[in-house]
């Protein structure tokens, strides 16, 4: 059996605002020319540098200081936004199956916009940006104009039901470590599995859906 590639340290930060219809998210389409995830939409974010274990405490036990100037870092860079470490929220932990050569552990922040700044993308990583009402850009998805990989896709899911961002930043959550597994049905058809599911090995079940298909060259949640 093959051994995993260790996974590489990682930081995303879902930019939220306000909107007299709900929350919006940011999201970027990542540029044709990167090596990992090329034309996807995502949030802004990037791997974790030696230089961003600052020596700084952290604002939470439960996340390394690395991560927060990693996630601050990569947003200045990628979309023009300056936040300050107290301005994020940890979402969530998602790291990449065992399966593939290259793999990160990334954690998920969630933050606000500040008031009156615009993201401006890169053009370099992402090739194009925009703010997104949740449940369309979820809408969007699932047509097929909106390329999403299942933790973006997830995340969405989650927050579809949220009336307005303090909701978001203020609701308790669980930091649990989650790595997708890969699974083929008998028919061909390619799946990307959470804990929970039944053919998952772990015990840490997250709330369903727990199966996401891959069909039509885009990912599907299923129940």
């Amino acid at each position: 059996m093959t051994t995993p590639t260790p996974p590489r340290l990682a930081a995303t930060i879902v930019l939220l605002r306000d909107s007299d219809a709900g929350p919006e998210v940011w999201l970027q389409e990542r540029s044709r020319a990167v090596g990992f995830m090329p034309s996807a939409w995502v949030f802004p974010g990037g791997r974790v540098d030696p230089e961003d274990d600052d020596g700084g405490v952290s604002p939470d036990d439960r996340v390394p200081r690395a991560f927060w100037t990693a996630g601050i870092r990569e947003l200045a860079e990628e979309a023009n936004v300056t936040l300050a470490i107290e301005e994020l929220r940890p979402y969530a932990r998602w790291i990449t199956p065992a399966a593939e050569p290259r793999r990160f552990d990334t954690l998920f922040f969630v933050a606000r916009v500040p008031e009156g700044i615009e993201p401006r993308i890169d053009g370099v990583e992402a090739s194009r940006g925009g703010w997104f009402l949740i449940p369309d850009a979820l809408a969007r998805i699932e047509a097929g104009t909106l390329p999403a990989a299942p933790p973006t896709l997830r995340t969405l899911w989650e927050l579809r039901e949220a009336r307005a961002v303090q909701a978001v930043l203020d609701a308790p959550r669980r930091i649990i470590p989650c790595c997708p597994a890969y699974h083929i049905e008998p028919d061909g058809t390619h799946f990307v599995l959470l804990p929970g599911d039944p053919d998952h090995p772990s015990p840490d079940a997250v709330e369903p859906p727990h199966r996401y298909a891959f069909h039509q060259g885009r990912w599907w949640a299923r129940g």
